[in-house]
């Protein structure tokens, strides 16, 4: 074959993938990231003292890592690390850390680590107030037991694909599968509700070079005033009123049950609507972790939410933060007792 048919053939195919490089590079769904992982294993110390410990990896920006590690002994706390940024070298990754500052309360023994991530393991050594010693984990998938719950008779489904009655607006596309990705403007649902139990299922985009409230933020909002955080906040610790699975400026979440990126995860929400003499009451299970039990909305936020809101939102409204956070599986079945959710 002549150069002057071999010279545009391969430019041409040179375009082809280049572009579909680009386009695999920028799915935020199409991504596979060694290291970032949540790890499960045990802790030793020389003095006898032992237990269980999970530690989550995340990415960050130039091929950075970071995260924390949290030593339990039963089922109690006994210290929650932060790792410090580290590189990847050699297809490893070399952490340290020091004790998390924890909120007001909460008193954690003082500790320090060192370790090494390689090839879906994490080894390393401790030493502190309980105790000095070695810690291994491997990586452990996690998922929601609640994926793909089914809908009860008589519960409001909002992803019924083909169906946007359920919607005021539905300006965000639902494919096929039933799946809404975040865009063009917050959608509000049509329903009007008292009590009810909520289903939402989402993901959050892979995004290392964000931080904080820039990483795959999207929102729940519960009568279109209160939000429950759509975050990815995988590998944060302790977590904030504005991390995932809190109530914007009214409870942190307990604990932490963020899974990775790019991994579906499920919020089990319950809503008690407020009385003459008691604010509304909000529940929320972070895949299948209770992390908010029942806490009441401030009086001072009962009737102006927590903001970003939309006062004309049915029981529902769903947030457009500029990441494309994808949902699905969304229902609520409403109820009429607040006994009926004991």
């Amino acid at each position: 074959m002549s150069n002057f048919i071999v010279k545009p053939v391969l430019k041409l195919l040179l375009v082809f993938a280049w572009a579909f490089l680009s386009t695999a590079a920028a799915d935020p769904y199409n991504v596979t990231d060694p290291f970032m992982a949540e790890y499960a294993g045990f802790w030793n110390a020389r003095n006898g003292a032992k237990g269980r410990l999970t530690i989550q990896v995340r990415p960050l920006s130039n091929n950075h890592y970071d995260g924390f590690v949290l030593f339990n002994r039963v089922k109690t706390p006994v210290t929650a690390i932060k790792l410090e940024p580290a590189t990847e070298e050699n297809g490893a990754i070399k952490f340290s850390g020091n004790t998390v500052l924890q909120p007001e309360g909460d008193l954690l023994a003082k500790a320090e680590i060192a370790c090494e991530l390689r090839d879906g393991k994490i080894t390393g050594v401790f030493n502190g107030e309980f105790g000095e010693g070695t810690f291994d984990a491997s990586r452990h998938e996690r998922t929601s037991p609640s994926l793909g719950a089914k809908p009860p008779k008589h519960a409001i489904v909002l992803t019924e694909p083909g169906n946007s009655n359920s919607w005021q607006n539905l300006t965000w596309r639902l494919n096929r599968d039933g799946v809404l990705r975040a865009g063009k403007g917050n959608i509000l649902a049509r329903e009007k509700l008292g009590n009810f139990r909520l289903h939402v299922e989402f993901r959050t985009p892979y995004m290392p070079i964000e931080q904080g409230q820039a990483r795959g933020n999207s929102g729940v909002y519960l009568q279109g005033k209160y939000e429950v955080q759509v975050l990815d906040s995988f590998g944060v610790f302790p977590l904030q009123d504005n991390d995932c699975g809190g109530i914007y400026k009214v409870k942190a979440p307990a604990g932490t049950a963020s899974l990775p990126p790019m991994q579906w995860q499920s919020y089990d929400i319950t809503y008690i609507e407020g009385t003459a003499a008691r604010p509304p009451r909000i529940t929320v299970e972070h895949n299948g972790v209770k992390i908010i039990d029942r806490v009441e909305v401030p009086a001072a936020l009962v009737e102006k939410g927590t903001g970003g809101g939309d006062a004309n939102a049915g029981f529902l409204m769903l947030q457009d933060h500029g990441n494309p956070v994808e949902f699905r599986n969304i229902w609520a079945l409403p109820f009429f007792s607040a006994e009926r959710t004991r």
